[in-house]
């Protein structure tokens, strides 16, 4: 690892051991290898601890921050406050990036200087790893119109300059709680940003029933099936009809037959 790397890589850890290890080689694979992995640890009670070492004995490039347990948004920023690069890339525990993905977006920054920050498309994937579906998204006009809405900025795909986000004091959860990535794009909006949107799938994304926003009463596969049909992906819904409810099969069926745009009838 230099000793200035280009991109500083940031990934928080919170009890992912099932996941650890692809997201963890995911990153090492990269095509573009001129960076360096902040892990933070932040007070896992599973075996995260005990992997991220084993990484770090194999490979230089990856710096081990181990701390009390303080949330997702200070465990960023711990991240951030030692990061050499003048780039960071932010990636999830549970997700996996395409290898090319470090490579595709350090083009866009040489080609457009005066992007602050670049996210991209992403395969979504389910707690298996098998692929359910591309993810839709709206265009860069209208994501950037309708945050306050839904962020469709996915947060494992953003590569952004340090320099712009530290300016804004990085991530806070003052106004939304668990959605420090929200927070700091609309700070960045406001400030006038200038946001990329990379049109490649460039991340698989993980539906992780275990993620902090997600309902512990709902149905797993309901919900991947939902996610599906708001994708435009209809028939691939009777994929998961077996684990579902009769109730739920009838509700998804009647959601198949609006367009859609009937899901995302709230965009502006």
């Amino acid at each position: 690892m230099s000793a200035n790397p280009s991109i500083s890589v940031v990934m928080p850890v919170y009890n992912a051991e099932q996941y650890l290890d692809e997201a963890i080689q995911s990153i090492l694979d990269q095509t573009f290898t001129d960076f360096e992995f902040i892990i933070i640890n932040d007070g896992s009670l599973d075996g995260s601890l005990t992997k991220i070492k084993i990484y770090e004995g194999r490979d230089k490039r990856i710096v081990l921050i181990d701390k009390n347990n303080s949330g997702i948004g200070e465990a960023r920023n711990s991240g951030l406050s030692i990061a050499k690069g003048k780039y960071i890339a932010t990636m999830d525990s549970d997700d996996i990036a395409y290898p090319n993905r470090f490579e595709e977006q350090i083009k866009v920054f040489k080609d457009n200087p005066e992007i602050d920050l670049v996210y991209t498309d992403t395969k979504l994937i389910d707690k298996n790893g098998d692929i359910v579906c591309n993810s839709w998204r709206p265009n860069l006009e209208k994501t950037l119109l309708n945050l306050e809405i839904n962020t469709f900025i996915p947060h494992p795909t953003v590569m952004f300059k340090k320099d712009t986000v530290l300016n804004l004091g990085g991530y806070t959860i003052k106004k939304w709680p668990h959605a420090e990535d929200l927070d700091l794009w609309l700070r960045m909006k406001n400030n006038g940003c200038k946001f990329f949107y990379l049109k490649k799938n460039l991340l698989y994304y993980r539906l992780n029933p275990n993620s902090v926003r997600a309902n512990a009463h709902d149905n797993y596969w309901y919900k991947v099936a939902t996610r599906v049909i708001t994708s435009g992906y209809r028939l691939r819904v009777f994929k998961y009809y077996k684990y579902l409810s009769n109730k739920e099969r009838l509700i998804l069926l009647i959601k198949m037959i609006f367009p859609q745009s009937y899901f995302h009838r709230r965009l502006k």
